[in-house]
């Protein structure tokens, strides 16, 4: 969904045939992106993050992935307006249906089922060979 809100905000922004409702798609796909965000991607990296690592490491290992998630969260922030000048607003909001596109892609093929299982059978799954 998100992916399809970042395409929505890019051709409303591109295609002049949408041009009279490039405002209103505009605020939907703002809405949208936010609303999937919120209710998905959004709190899997603090929800997540602590079953995926072995326990003797997990206190470390999740401080320093959320660390260097805030820090780019930071640093897409700090730079955001200097892309859009640069490359334009529909080729950024293109570029990020792209990654999420990509994001959901290598979630599906990587990352585990976690529900009703224990640590331990979470840490076998991801490491067979311990």
């Amino acid at each position: 969904m998100k992916a399809a809100s970042m395409l929505l905000l890019s051709l409303s922004f591109t295609w002049k045939v949408l041009a009279p409702y490039s405002g209103t798609l505009a605020v939907v796909g703002t809405v949208l992106y936010v609303l999937s965000f919120s209710l998905g991607a959004g709190p899997v990296p603090a929800l997540l993050l602590p079953e995926i690592f072995a326990s003797r490491i997990r206190a470390k290992a999740v401080a320093l992935s959320l660390g260097t998630h805030w820090i780019s969260n930071f640093v897409i922030g700090l730079y955001f307006l200097s892309v859009v000048n640069k490359f334009g607003i529909s080729s950024v909001y293109l570029g990020f249906a792209g990654v999420c596109a990509l994001a959901v892609l290598y979630i599906a093929g990587n990352v585990v089922e976690t529900k009703g299982r224990s640590l331990e059978e979470i840490e076998l799954a991801l490491n067979p060979t311990t």
